[in-house]
């Protein structure tokens, strides 16, 4: 057997000795239409292992990109008007509080773009549906609401979202090239 090619010897050589078959009726110019179809499903990208998992400390509004105990990026993020607080019900404005995931990209997310965090999970749909409320959803780390500058800077140094975490535009822009899909969040107070 022929190390390179992994092949029997005979198969592997006559591979190499026999001349190209042409089917006459066969329409190469489908290659060349179909060679442009992408292979995997919009927003896909291989992943590249940069970050092991994202840490929010709301109280401090920070958000920490770790690979392995090393922190590779830091960033100021804007929260809601009411941090404070697990996320309980719908429409509380309150960011939720645990381990989460952060499951795909939303490009055409009303803000710049965004990251989903996969609240909630079965843990807070049983107490919402104890409590008798909606757990809420669609909880995302975003960009900037539009606008015609590049980013909205003096929104971001209040806290405006409506229980996301919101981060710049050039930011989103790195954080979503940095973070892979299935990454951990962690959600602190």
């Amino acid at each position: 057997m022929s190390k390179t090619a992994n092949l029997p010897t005979s198969l592997y050589n006559s591979a190499l000795i026999d001349g190209v078959i042409e089917d006459y009726e066969f329409d190469y110019m489908k290659i060349k239409k179909i060679s442009g179809l992408q292979i995997f499903p919009r927003g896909y990208r291989a992943p590249k292992n940069l970050v092991d998992k994202v840490v929010v400390y709301k109280n401090i509004h920070q958000m920490l990109l770790y690979k392995g105990d090393k922190v590779v990026r830091k960033y100021w993020i804007a929260l809601s008007d009411r941090p404070q607080g697990h996320k309980v019900k719908e429409g509380d404005k309150r960011t939720p509080e645990g381990t989460y995931t952060l499951d795909y990209v939303k490009e055409n997310s009303y803000y710049y773009r965004a990251f989903h965090i996969s609240y909630p999970n079965p843990k807070d749909i049983e107490n919402a549906r104890r409590l008798g409320v909606r757990p809420g959803g669609m909880i995302m780390v975003h960009g900037q609401p539009p606008s015609n500058g590049e980013f909205h800077e003096t929104v971001q140094r209040s806290d405006w979202t409506n229980g996301c975490i919101a981060i710049l535009n050039p930011e989103i822009d790195e954080f979503i090239s940095l973070v892979d899909p299935g990454t951990p969040i962690e959600i602190n107070p």
